[in-house]
């Protein structure tokens, strides 16, 4: 094993010298400009953030989702032969692009079915 040489390597930490960097004070908001920058508390409906929260909290939506759904599976019980077939085209179309190594193999198989089921199922 190869002895460390003390003399060469006798670092002398207490002679390194750190800089320390002291933070600029920061000037916080006078309390006339705080209070200009609060919303008024009259008309909460008028604020943009309202506005936002009400167009993400919308029960229509939930609504229009539903009856897609609903519509969609009363579609399927009226026609399962239909479903069968777009469902064996899925998996047929599915297995083929996998064997070919396609990354997006599932994506491309659902808008095959997608077009089989527009041309040949309705």
């Amino acid at each position: 094993m190869r002895e460390i040489n003390n003399n060469q390597n006798n670092l002398n930490f207490p002679k390194v010298e750190v800089k320390k960097e002291i933070p600029q004070s920061v000037e916080l908001p006078k309390a006339e400009e705080a209070e200009q920058v609060q919303p008024s508390t009259e008309n909460l409906s008028l604020a943009p953030e309202a506005v936002i929260g009400r167009s993400q909290v919308q029960m229509s939506g939930v609504n229009k989702t539903n009856a897609n759904i609903e519509a969609d599976m009363k579609a399927m019980l009226e026609n399962p032969n239909s479903v069968k077939k777009a469902v064996d085209f899925f998996d047929i179309a599915y297995s083929h692009l996998q064997a070919k190594g396609d990354e997006n193999a599932y994506e491309k198989a659902a808008v095959l079915t997608n077009a089989f089921k527009d041309d040949f199922l309705n």
